[in-house]
Protein backbone atom coordinates (compact mmCIF):
# COMPACT_ATOMS: atom_id res chain seq x y z
CA UNK A 1 0.00 0.00 0.00
CA UNK A 2 1.40 3.56 -1.13
CA UNK A 3 -1.29 5.99 1.02
CA UNK A 4 1.57 7.56 3.35
CA UNK A 5 2.66 8.70 -0.66
CA UNK A 6 -0.24 10.19 -1.85
CA UNK A 7 -0.78 13.90 -2.24
CA UNK A 8 -3.24 15.17 0.08
CA UNK A 9 -5.88 16.78 -2.63
CA UNK A 10 -6.11 13.34 -4.40
CA UNK A 11 -9.50 12.51 -5.54
CA UNK A 12 -10.29 10.53 -8.12
CA UNK A 13 -13.33 9.44 -10.05
CA UNK A 14 -13.98 6.43 -13.01
CA UNK A 15 -16.46 7.37 -15.39
CA UNK A 16 -18.10 4.45 -17.65
CA UNK A 17 -21.27 2.22 -18.87
CA UNK A 18 -22.44 -0.57 -16.90
CA UNK A 19 -20.16 -3.49 -16.83
CA UNK A 20 -17.03 -2.04 -18.41
CA UNK A 21 -15.35 -2.67 -15.03
CA UNK A 22 -15.46 0.46 -13.04
CA UNK A 23 -16.21 -1.44 -9.80
CA UNK A 24 -13.10 -3.86 -10.75
CA UNK A 25 -10.70 -1.08 -10.95
CA UNK A 26 -11.57 1.17 -8.28
CA UNK A 27 -11.69 -1.71 -5.43
CA UNK A 28 -8.24 -2.39 -7.01
CA UNK A 29 -6.93 1.10 -6.28
CA UNK A 30 -8.64 1.07 -2.83
CA UNK A 31 -6.54 -1.71 -1.81
CA UNK A 32 -3.38 -0.34 -3.55
CA UNK A 33 -3.52 3.03 -2.43
CA UNK A 34 -5.59 2.83 0.71
CA UNK A 35 -8.13 4.86 -1.20
CA UNK A 36 -11.41 5.51 0.40
CA UNK A 37 -14.70 5.81 -1.21
CA UNK A 38 -17.81 7.96 0.11
CA UNK A 39 -20.72 6.15 0.68
CA UNK A 40 -23.83 6.18 -2.01
CA UNK A 41 -27.31 6.55 -1.45
CA UNK A 42 -29.22 4.38 -3.52
CA UNK A 43 -32.92 3.16 -3.66
CA UNK A 44 -32.07 -0.29 -5.74
CA UNK A 45 -31.76 -3.53 -4.11
CA UNK A 46 -28.47 -5.06 -2.59
CA UNK A 47 -26.63 -7.09 -4.37
CA UNK A 48 -24.94 -10.27 -3.93
CA UNK A 49 -21.44 -9.47 -2.00
CA UNK A 50 -22.07 -6.10 -1.90
CA UNK A 51 -20.09 -3.95 0.98
CA UNK A 52 -22.91 -2.32 3.30
CA UNK A 53 -20.15 0.63 4.02
CA UNK A 54 -20.10 1.79 0.29
CA UNK A 55 -23.90 1.37 -0.22
CA UNK A 56 -26.90 2.87 2.06
CA UNK A 57 -29.91 1.23 0.89
CA UNK A 58 -33.17 3.71 1.30
CA UNK A 59 -36.59 3.74 0.31
CA UNK A 60 -37.91 6.32 -2.37
CA UNK A 61 -39.06 8.16 0.43
CA UNK A 62 -36.60 8.10 2.36
CA UNK A 63 -34.37 9.67 -0.45
CA UNK A 64 -36.66 12.34 -1.16
CA UNK A 65 -36.70 13.30 2.53
CA UNK A 66 -32.75 13.45 2.47
CA UNK A 67 -32.88 15.87 -0.76
CA UNK A 68 -35.36 17.94 0.85
CA UNK A 69 -33.62 18.01 3.69
CA UNK A 70 -30.12 19.10 2.18
CA UNK A 71 -28.39 16.26 3.11
CA UNK A 72 -27.69 14.99 -0.55
CA UNK A 73 -25.45 15.80 -3.08
CA UNK A 74 -25.87 15.16 -7.01
CA UNK A 75 -29.18 13.23 -6.55
CA UNK A 76 -30.37 11.12 -10.14
CA UNK A 77 -31.89 8.65 -11.48
CA UNK A 78 -30.73 5.63 -13.47
CA UNK A 79 -31.92 2.38 -14.32
CA UNK A 80 -35.08 3.17 -12.38
CA UNK A 81 -33.25 3.79 -9.29
CA UNK A 82 -32.35 6.89 -7.06
CA UNK A 83 -28.64 7.76 -6.11
CA UNK A 84 -27.16 10.51 -4.49
CA UNK A 85 -23.78 11.54 -2.20
CA UNK A 86 -23.71 12.66 1.50
CA UNK A 87 -22.34 15.80 1.69
CA UNK A 88 -19.20 15.39 2.29
CA UNK A 89 -18.66 13.05 -0.19
CA UNK A 90 -15.85 15.07 -2.60
CA UNK A 91 -13.53 15.74 0.51
CA UNK A 92 -10.56 14.53 -0.56
CA UNK A 93 -9.47 14.83 3.07
CA UNK A 94 -11.87 11.75 3.86
CA UNK A 95 -12.43 10.46 0.18
CA UNK A 96 -10.11 9.71 -2.59
CA UNK A 97 -12.09 7.57 -5.84
CA UNK A 98 -15.73 7.23 -6.68
CA UNK A 99 -17.79 6.22 -9.46
CA UNK A 100 -19.43 8.93 -11.14
CA UNK A 101 -22.39 8.59 -13.58
CA UNK A 102 -21.41 10.83 -17.62
CA UNK A 103 -25.56 12.44 -16.34
CA UNK A 104 -23.30 14.33 -13.23
CA UNK A 105 -19.95 14.90 -14.94
CA UNK A 106 -20.14 18.14 -15.33
CA UNK A 107 -21.85 18.98 -12.08
CA UNK A 108 -18.99 17.06 -10.62
CA UNK A 109 -16.41 18.99 -12.12
CA UNK A 110 -17.46 22.19 -11.03
CA UNK A 111 -18.36 21.16 -7.30
CA UNK A 112 -14.53 19.36 -7.53
CA UNK A 113 -13.04 20.92 -10.54
CA UNK A 114 -9.33 19.75 -8.94
CA UNK A 115 -10.50 15.43 -9.71
CA UNK A 116 -8.69 13.17 -11.67
CA UNK A 117 -11.36 11.85 -13.55
CA UNK A 118 -10.82 8.26 -15.39
CA UNK A 119 -13.19 7.03 -18.50
CA UNK A 120 -13.01 3.08 -19.05
CA UNK A 121 -14.67 2.47 -22.12
CA UNK A 122 -15.36 -0.44 -23.96
CA UNK A 123 -13.42 -0.88 -27.47
CA UNK A 124 -16.49 -3.07 -28.94
CA UNK A 125 -19.75 -2.96 -27.17
CA UNK A 126 -20.04 -6.81 -27.47
CA UNK A 127 -17.34 -6.99 -24.34
CA UNK A 128 -20.03 -5.01 -22.61
CA UNK A 129 -22.16 -8.14 -23.26
CA UNK A 130 -20.09 -10.64 -22.65
CA UNK A 131 -19.43 -9.04 -19.13
CA UNK A 132 -22.58 -8.86 -18.79
CA UNK A 133 -23.47 -12.40 -19.11
CA UNK A 134 -20.53 -13.59 -16.58
CA UNK A 135 -22.39 -11.52 -14.21
CA UNK A 136 -25.95 -12.55 -14.55
CA UNK A 137 -24.58 -16.03 -12.89
CA UNK A 138 -22.56 -14.56 -10.35
CA UNK A 139 -25.13 -11.62 -9.11
CA UNK A 140 -28.86 -11.12 -8.06
CA UNK A 141 -29.59 -8.35 -10.67
CA UNK A 142 -32.40 -9.43 -12.46
CA UNK A 143 -32.18 -9.92 -16.57
CA UNK A 144 -34.37 -6.54 -16.57
CA UNK A 145 -32.18 -4.42 -15.40
CA UNK A 146 -29.37 -5.96 -16.93
CA UNK A 147 -31.16 -5.31 -20.22
CA UNK A 148 -31.95 -1.69 -19.33
CA UNK A 149 -28.08 -1.18 -18.29
CA UNK A 150 -26.84 -2.82 -21.67
CA UNK A 151 -29.89 -0.54 -23.67
CA UNK A 152 -27.94 2.66 -21.91
CA UNK A 153 -24.00 1.65 -23.00
CA UNK A 154 -24.40 3.32 -26.24
CA UNK A 155 -25.63 6.42 -25.34
CA UNK A 156 -23.83 7.03 -22.44
CA UNK A 157 -20.16 5.94 -24.37
CA UNK A 158 -21.46 8.52 -26.76
CA UNK A 159 -22.12 11.32 -23.99
CA UNK A 160 -18.40 10.25 -21.97
CA UNK A 161 -17.07 10.82 -25.66
CA UNK A 162 -18.87 13.67 -26.48
CA UNK A 163 -17.45 15.40 -22.51
CA UNK A 164 -13.73 14.25 -22.85
CA UNK A 165 -12.65 17.47 -22.56
CA UNK A 166 -13.69 16.61 -18.46
CA UNK A 167 -11.92 13.83 -18.52
CA UNK A 168 -8.11 13.39 -17.77
CA UNK A 169 -7.43 9.67 -19.08
CA UNK A 170 -9.64 7.65 -21.31
CA UNK A 171 -8.56 3.65 -20.81
CA UNK A 172 -10.07 1.85 -23.61
CA UNK A 173 -10.72 -1.86 -22.27
CA UNK A 174 -11.64 -5.17 -24.45
CA UNK A 175 -10.82 -8.78 -23.95
CA UNK A 176 -7.27 -8.70 -24.36
CA UNK A 177 -6.12 -6.20 -21.83
CA UNK A 178 -9.36 -6.78 -19.50
CA UNK A 179 -6.87 -8.62 -17.19
CA UNK A 180 -4.43 -5.78 -17.40
CA UNK A 181 -6.09 -2.95 -16.67
CA UNK A 182 -5.56 -2.28 -12.91
CA UNK A 183 -1.92 -2.07 -13.20
CA UNK A 184 -1.90 -0.08 -16.28
CA UNK A 185 -4.46 2.81 -14.80
CA UNK A 186 -2.39 2.27 -10.96
CA UNK A 187 1.30 3.03 -13.39
CA UNK A 188 -0.99 6.14 -15.23
CA UNK A 189 -1.99 7.25 -11.27
CA UNK A 190 1.86 6.90 -10.14
CA UNK A 191 3.11 8.43 -12.98
CA UNK A 192 0.44 11.68 -13.04
CA UNK A 193 0.50 12.01 -9.58
CA UNK A 194 4.46 11.31 -8.95
CA UNK A 195 4.45 8.74 -6.60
Amino acid sequence: MIKKYLKKDIFIALCGPAFVGKGFVKNYLKKKFGFKEPPVYTTRKKRKNENRNERIFLTEEEFRKKIKEGDLILPHKIYGNYYGFPKDAFDSSKYQITEIHVKNLLKFRKILPSAFVIAILPKDINFLFKRAERRKKNSKENKKEIQLRLRSAKNEIKKILQLKEYLNYIYYVDQENENSICKQIEDYIKSFFNL
